[in-house]
């Protein structure tokens, strides 16, 4: 059974957790922050849809998928969590510790922060 928090209705999920389910196909990742925030630094594979602009219509293919919210911190994701809860959609995780705990897990982030490292000599 995957670690997941105990409340059924707003629960969380710890990074290793969500990345198992995204190599596995059975969950997607949806990124809620920015896309300047986005683009500088992201978690690979993820799908970026902005808190700002959160309609699920406008990402069928998390329809009938397990979905795991992140943001930076994880209270963005939280309120994405609440927001396609009240929609109707099941199976949604929030990201315990958002993008922070990822990068603590030592977990691969990729975007521009990276590319713009330039580590020749």
């Amino acid at each position: 059974m995957p670690e997941t928090e105990t409340s059924p209705l707003l629960p969380e999920v710890d990074p290793r957790t969500a990345l198992d389910w995204q190599r596995a196909g059975e969950a997607v990742i949806l990124d809620v922050r920015e896309a300047s925030e986005y683009e500088f630094e992201n978690i690979p594979g993820s799908v970026l849809l902005p808190l700002s602009f959160l309609d699920p219509a406008r990402a069928p293919a998390i329809f009938g998928r397990t979905v795991v919210v992140v943001c930076a911190m994880g209270k963005r994701g939280a309120t994405a969590q609440k927001q396609l809860s009240a929609f109707g959609l099941t199976g949604i995780h929030n990201l315990r510790g958002g993008l922070a705990a990822w990068k603590a897990a030592g977990l691969e982030v990729q975007g521009g922060k990276y590319e713009a490292l330039d580590y020749t000599i």
